[in-house]
């Protein structure tokens, strides 16, 4: 995992990825459904604590490896991070965290992702946004194709959506069934 530093690859990679995501102030985590919509993708909200599930780490690795994705870029996504580019906004990383990284398919990367960007909303892409995963302090996002976001998930999409909503519903969490119900129909 490798810090992007360049000014202007930082920014091309947050337009890029940002507009893939809801602009709205606080919801910069959200795929975009007309974005999701226009490239046919699946998308499926996933129980989190804010990073990618540490057990799913080696499927996801195997995965996206077997697909033949060799690197990835996470960027550091807090409200109104990626969508006000290149102003300076007040949820800027403390200082010793970059905002960008260019990320091999690894475990270990995957691992070193979750250290550095864990307790901050995150994007994980690559340049042609083949998938994604979007990390929040409530859920992720998986988001592909079916036949690989099948495989990232490591189950059927139907189950997958199944378990989310039950884990909302037992909650009693409208948010989370909200965010259950809205990205079903995709």
């Amino acid at each position: 995992m490798k810090p992007v530093t360049d000014q202007t690859l930082v920014t091309h990679y947050a337009e890029l990825f940002g507009e893939m995501l809801l602009a709205r102030d606080g919801e910069e985590f959200e795929l975009d459904p007309d974005w999701i919509g226009r490239r046919g993708w699946k998308v499926v909200p996933v129980e989190s604590m804010v990073r990618i599930p540490e057990p799913d780490i080696p499927r996801i690795a195997a995965v996206l490896h077997g697909a033949g994705f060799r690197s990835c870029v996470a960027v550091f996504n807090e409200p109104g991070y990626i969508q006000t580019l290149p102003t300076v906004v007040p949820t800027d990383p403390p200082s010793d965290l970059a905002t960008c990284y260019e990320v091999s398919i690894s475990e270990s990367d995957l691992s070193n992702v979750n250290r550095r960007l864990g307790p901050f909303r995150f994007l994980l892409s690559e340049e042609s946004r083949s998938w994604a995963i979007s990390c929040n302090e409530t859920y992720n996002l998986f988001a592909a194709k079916a036949e690989l976001l099948e495989g990232l998930l490591g189950r059927p999409l139907e189950q997958a959506r199944r378990e989310f909503l039950d884990f909302a519903t037992s909650l009693g969490d409208d948010g989370l069934i909200h965010a259950a119900e809205r990205y079903a129909v995709f």
